[in-house]
C-alpha cells in the first residue's frame, strides 16, 4: 500500500503542476516587445496645439513635414497636447536608427526645446521576473482566460446577408428616359422631335409603385436614374424566377410608357442567400478579422442561415471595423469606352468624366455602367502586398490566377492606349491608362493612401470578396461593464469567500475537511486550465457558471462527508467506512451532477451568446468537480485514513461509541 501512496502522491502534485502551468502560465519564452521597435516619441517643451480638435491637423501637419524630408511614416499622431509619437516603415536596426535620426533631426530644425522620450511598454505585456536568455523566463502568475465584451469592452456587431438583383434599361442618347435638367434643346420646337414626358422623380416612383404592387416591399428597392437614357434597379429578389419576373415588369412598363422607343435590357447582376451563403460568408469575415493584427480573438457566430454575430473585445477602432465588414470587397477591372474621358488624371476624384462625343460632363456611374468588366478580384490571388510608392505614398501590389495571366497578357495588349479602370465596390480607385501589355499578371493599385488604408484595401483582397452584400442591423459599442479594478476586487472578495468555505469545512467536518480543501484548490485551478485549453471566453454570465460549479463541487463533499460520518457511526473500521460511504455518495452525486449537465447542454444550445458562456463554464466545471470530488478526494481521505494518527474518529467529528455491558 505504501507504494500505491506515493503514486497518489506524485499524481495529485503533478495535476495541479500541469494544470497552474496552463492556467497562469509562468513559465513561457520571453515575450517579444509589442511595441514596434520603428515607433519613436518626443516631448515639448510648449503645447503643439491650444484645443483637442487641432490635434489631427497638426498631426497631418507634421506627416507632410516629414514626407517633405523624406520619411516613410505609418502614421503620426498627438498622444498628448506635448507628446507626439511617430512609426515609420522600418523594420530592421539599421533602418530604424536611421529613421530615428532623420526624424529627430527634421523635428528639432522645426520646433524647439524637443526631447526624445521612452515608449512606455503596453499593460498587455507581463515583465519577467527571471529570464534565462532568449529561451525560458518566469513571469508573475496571470490567469490566462479570454475576457469577454462585458469585461473589458468592445464591439457587438450582428451582420445580415441580403440578396440583391441589378437591373439595368438603357436606351439610345437621342430618345432619353427622362427630360434633361438643362435648357430645352431647339429641336423641342419641332412637332416631331422626340420628347419625353417623365422626369427624373416621376419615372422613378412609377418604377418602385408597379414593384411594390407586385409584392415587393417598397424599403427593398431601390431605382435611380443614372444617365437620362440609363436606368438602374436593385431589389432583394430570394430567387431567379422572382428577378427575372421583376425585370419583365419593369420591361413591359419602360416599352408601354414609351412607345416606339427600343428598350435594351442588360444582362441582371444576381446574388442570393442561400443555405450555406452564411457559412461562406462567416468564413470571410473570419479570414478579414484575422488579418487584422489590432484583433485580439474575435467570436464570429453564424445565427440562423443569414446572420453573422461577430463580437470584438477590445477593439479600439469600431468604426473602422465595421467599414471592413460590411465591405463587399468586389473588386472589377473595367475597361472605359473611348468616349469618355478622366478630367483629372493624376488626382484621386473619378467622379467626373468628359464625354468626348457629347462634350458634356457625366457622372462616375454613367462611366461603369457603360464599360465592359473583364476581370474580377475572383481572378486574383491571395498575396496582395503593401509597399511604399515612388512618390512618397502607398501601393497595394496584386497577381492574377495562373490561368488568367495569359488572358489578361492577351486582354492589355490589344487594348494599348485605353483606360482601364479599377473598380472596388462600383467606386473607381484609380484609371490607369494601358501603356504596354502586361506580362505576368502583376500590377499596382495606387491613389494617395494612407498606410492604414493600403493595408485595409490589402486584407479584403486576400480575404476575398463577400458572396452576397451585408447590412448591420444590430452596433453596439460595449464600455467594460466591471474594469480592471472591480475585476480585482471581485477577485478579492470570491478569494476571501473561498476561504470562508474552506474554514467552514475544516472546523465542521475536521481532517475530511481539511483534505476537501486541498481537492477544491486543485479543482480550481485545473477548472481554469480546462478553460485555457477549450479556449472559452469569460464573461459576468460566466463567473456566475465559475461560481456555481464551486457550489456543486462543495456540495459533493459534503454528500460524501456525512455518509462517512453515517458509516463510523456504525462502528465500521475506517477502511470500509470510507469505501462504503463513498459508495453510498456516488449515486446521490451522479444523480444531481448529471441533471445539472443536461440542463447546461440545453441552455448551451437554446441560449443566446451570454447564456451559452453561462452554460460552457458550468458545464465543464462539474466536470472538473466530479473528477475532484470522487477520485482526488477519495485518494486522499483514504491515504490518510490508512495512518494510525488518523483512526481517531473524533477527527472526523463522530463520537467514539460506548461498549455495550455483557
Amino acid at each position: 500500500m505504501r507504494g500505491s501512496y506515493k503514486l497518489w502522491i506524485i499524481g495529485i502534485i503533478a495535476l495541479f503542476i500541469i494544470g497552474f502551468l496552463i492556467a497562469f502560465a509562468p513559465v513561457q519564452r520571453p515575450s517579444k516587445a509589442s511595441v514596434p521597435e520603428s515607433t519613436f516619441r518626443y516631448t515639448f517643451a510648449e503645447p503643439l496645439v491650444t484645443e483637442i480638435d487641432q490635434g489631427e491637423e497638426k498631426a497631418e501637419e507634421i506627416a507632410e513635414l516629414l514626407k517633405q524630408a523624406g520619411v516613410a511614416t505609418m502614421y503620426v499622431k498627438l498622444i498628448n497636447d506635448r507628446v507626439l509619437e511617430v512609426q515609420t516603415s522600418a523594420y530592421t536596426d539599421e533602418l530604424e536608427q536611421q529613421h530615428k535620426q532623420l526624424v529627430t533631426q527634421t523635428l528639432k530644425q522645426r520646433f524647439k526645446d524637443i526631447s526624445s522620450a521612452e515608449i512606455p511598454r503596453r499593460q498587455t505585456q507581463r515583465q519577467a521576473i527571471w529570464q534565462l536568455g532568449n529561451f525560458l523566463a518566469i513571469y508573475r502568475p496571470v490567469p490566462q482566460i479570454k475576457l469577454g465584451l462585458d469585461l473589458q469592452g468592445g464591439a457587438h456587431v450582428v451582420l445580415q446577408c441580403f440578396p440583391q438583383t441589378t437591373m439595368t434599361f438603357a436606351s439610345a442618347e437621342e430618345e432619353p428616359l427622362v427630360k434633361s435638367a438643362g435648357p430645352e434643346p431647339e429641336e423641342a420646337e419641332k412637332p416631331d422631335a422626340y420628347q419625353p414626358s417623365e422626369t427624373e422623380e416621376s419615372l422613378v416612383e412609377k418604377v418602385r409603385a408597379i414593384l411594390v404592387r407586385s409584392g415587393m416591399p417598397a424599403e427593398k428597392i431601390e431605382v435611380a436614374v443614372v444617365a437620362p437614357n440609363l436606368l438602374t434597379v436593385k431589389s432583394q429578389a430570394n430567387d431567379e424566377d422572382t428577378a427575372n419576373k421583376q425585370q419583365e415588369i419593369v420591361r413591359q412598363f419602360l416599352e408601354g410608357n414609351y412607345p416606339g422607343v427600343q428598350i435594351e435590357a442588360r444582362p441582371m447582376q444576381m446574388v442570393f442567400v442561400g443555405a450555406d451563403t452564411a457559412d461562406k460568408v462567416k468564413n470571410i469575415v473570419d479570414r478579414r478579422l484575422y488579418g487584422m493584427s489590432e484583433i485580439r480573438e474575435p467570436i464570429i457566430q453564424k445565427q440562423g442561415d443569414d446572420q453573422i454575430i461577430v463580437e470584438l473585445p477590445g477593439v479600439k477602432d469600431p468604426e473602422r471595423v465595421l467599414d471592413i465588414l460590411k465591405s463587399t470587397a468586389l473588386l472589377e477591372f473595367v475597361l472605359i469606352p473611348t468616349r469618355y474621358t478622366d478630367l483629372t488624371p493624376g488626382d484621386d476624384d473619378y467622379s467626373e468624366w468628359k464625354d468626348e462625343t457629347t462634350g458634356e460632363m457625366v457622372d462616375w456611374e454613367v462611366v461603369y455602367y457603360a464599360g465592359e468588366q473583364t476581370f474580377s478580384g475572383a481572378d486574383l490571388r491571395s498575396n496582395a502586398t503593401v509597399t511604399p510608392g515612388q512618390a512618397g505614398d502607398w501601393v497595394v501590389n496584386f497577381e492574377m490566377r495562373d490561368p488568367r495571366k495569359t488572358a489578361f497578357a492577351e486582354f492589355t495588349r490589344h487594348n494599348v492606349g485605353r483606360i482601364m479602370a479599377i473598380v472596388l465596390d462600383r467606386q473607381c480607385q484609380m484609371a490607369p491608362v494601358i501603356r504596354t501589355e502586361i506580362s505576368g499578371g502583376r500590377g499596382q493599385i495606387e491613389g494617395n493612401m494612407t498606410p492604414e488604408e493600403a493595408r485595409d484595401l490589402k486584407l479584403l483582397l486576400n480575404a476575398g470578396a463577400l458572396p452576397v452584400p451585408l447590412k448591420i442591423i444590430e452596433n453596439r459599442t460595449v464600455s467594460a461593464t466591471l474594469g480592471q479594478d472591480t475585476i480585482m476586487r471581485s477577485l478579492r472578495a470570491a478569494l476571501l469567500a473561498f476561504a470562508g468555505v474552506l474554514v467552514f469545512m475544516a472546523l465542521y467536518y475536521r481532517l475530511p475537511g481539511l483534505l476537501a480543501g486541498i481537492a477544491l484548490v486543485l479543482y480550481i485551478t485545473l477548472l481554469l486550465a480546462v478553460l485555457v485549453v477549450v479556449g472559452a471566453t469569460m464573461t459576468l454570465p460566466g463567473i456566475a457558471g465559475l461560481i456555481l460549479s464551486i457550489g456543486l463541487a462543495v456540495d459533493a463533499n459534503i454528500i460524501i462527508f456525512e455518509r462517512l460520518k453515517e458509516e463510523l457511526r456504525a462502528n465500521k473500521t475506517m477502511r470500509s467506512a470510507v469505501e462504503a460511504g463513498f459508495d453510498r455518495a456516488w449515486t446521490a452525486i451522479l444523480d444531481g451532477n448529471v441533471t445539472t449537465l443536461i440542463v447546461a447542454a440545453v441552455l448551451y444550445f437554446l441560449g443566446t451568446s451570454l447564456i451559452k458562456g453561462f452554460a460552457v463554464v458550468l458545464f465543464l466545471g462539474v466536470c472538473t468537480s466530479l473528477f475532484t470530488a470522487v477520485t482526488v478526494t477519495r485518494w486522499l481521505v483514504t491515504m490518510v485514513g490508512q495512518s494510525r494518527w488518523a483512526q481517531n474518529r473524533a477527527l472526523y467529528g463522530v463520537r467514539a461509541q460506548p461498549q455495550s455491558e455483557t
